[in-house]
């Protein structure tokens, strides 16, 4: 007599296909070295013509600059020299499987990582994805974006996808020397044993905590923008208000609210059945499966520059607030839903996570998972 708690359940969500995913474990690993060594003789040249540098005395006054650049040039040099022929070694040592040092090379990997992503990019990459809206609208007006080209053709920005592109492949080459040098599947991370916290059932629980936290912040956000957007001077004075409607400033704003909306929508496929199978309105896709990568890649992105750009304001939070406002209540319904960013951010990168737990399915490389250790998360599709 079979036992009916291991038969799958239909209820259980859809795995989605993998082979776009499956080389990255055995790829990422030489994308780092190799990108690490691009950005060596990149710096190189920095150093010996002393041009090209991107932390301009200029870039490190701006308020909204990297990170790295807060603390003077001596500490983006070092982490531009770290990040150059030191990783590549560190990568050179993951892909020749060293164990006597896993954790050493464990904290320099996700370090390089972190750097990378949080130290080395700043808002100006969230502004300029979150402004494509905006573009969108003014192109169908026929209105002049040509301050809009000439941001995203700086080099400073240049430069921080730059950053952006290696961090995430430094993060997925830690991720693959951990899963080898544990002995764990190189595929889908498991090791033998229980899954525990990382369950479809568990990872669909905490999954659903996490898209309701990762919500709370673009709506509170949205609130103030499209309330000033409509004329409604909802925390601030009347005079705030109309220097806003004068500068366009709320324009503006309420074009990043939507985009936040439509970005807090989005999040829902997380936790629910369209985010697994195309729905009835994707001409064309309706019925298929959703590749895991096309939720996991660009929310996995978001979630970056959400912390970033919360950090950032948060760093500058008194004098970004004085230059927008005049009262100190007036500074915190301003610039308080952007402090809210960092938590947007993380709590995006968990939900993505869950996502990502809930959808992989079982492994065709060496089959753990294909039997669930108990029934579906209640309520779940």
């Amino acid at each position: 007599m079979t036992n009916d708690r291991h038969k799958p359940s239909a209820n259980w969500s859809i795995p989605a296909h993998r082979r776009g995913m499956r080389g990255w474990q055995r790829s990422t690993p030489y994308a780092a070295v190799a990108w690490s060594l691009a950005y060596a003789v990149l710096g190189a040249y920095w150093a010996m013509s002393g041009r090209g540098f991107p932390y301009t005395p200029e870039l490190l006054s701006d308020v909204a600059g990297p990170l790295a650049g807060r603390f003077g040039p001596g500490v983006a040099w070092t982490i531009v020299i770290a990040a150059g022929f030191p990783a590549a070694a560190l990568g050179t040592a993951m892909l020749r499987g060293v164990r006597a040092l896993r954790p050493f090379l464990l904290a320099g990997g996700a370090l390089t990582a972190a750097a990378l992503l949080l130290l080395m990019t700043d808002i100006n990459l969230l502004i300029a994805l979150a402004y494509i809206p905006n573009i969108v609208f003014r192109l169908l007006t026929r209105a002049d974006i040509t301050s809009y080209l000439n941001a995203l053709t700086q080099w400073t920005l240049v430069h921080e996808l730059l950053c952006l592109c290696g961090g995430f492949l430094w993060l997925a080459a830690t991720v693959s020397y951990a899963r080898r040098s544990a002995n764990a599947c190189l595929s889908c991370g498991r090791l033998e044993g229980a899954e525990g916290w990382t369950r479809p059932d568990r990872a669909a629980r905490w999954g659903k905590i996490a898209v309701v936290v990762a919500m709370i912040p673009p709506i509170l956000y949205a609130l103030t923008r499209f309330a000033w957007a409509l004329g409604i001077p909802l925390g601030i004075s009347q005079e705030v208000l109309r220097q806003g409607q004068e500068t366009g400033e709320w324009t503006a704003g309420l074009f990043l609210a939507a985009f936040g909306l439509v970005g807090a929508a989005l999040m829902l496929g997380l936790v629910q059945r369209w985010g697994e199978v195309f729905p009835a309105w994707m001409i064309g896709l309706v019925g298929r499966r959703v590749p895991i990568a096309l939720a996991l890649v660009p929310a996995s992105v978001v979630s970056v520059l959400l912390v970033v750009a919360g950090l950032g304001i948060a760093s500058d939070y008194r004098q970004m607030a004085q230059q927008a406002v005049g009262s100190g209540q007036e500074m915190v319904i301003v610039v308080g839903p952007t402090l809210l960013f960092p938590v947007w951010g993380v709590a995006l990168a968990v939900a993505t996570l869950g996502y990502y737990y809930r959808r992989r399915g079982p492994c065709s490389v060496c089959g753990r998972g294909a039997r669930q250790e108990g029934p579906p998360a209640a309520g779940h599709p």
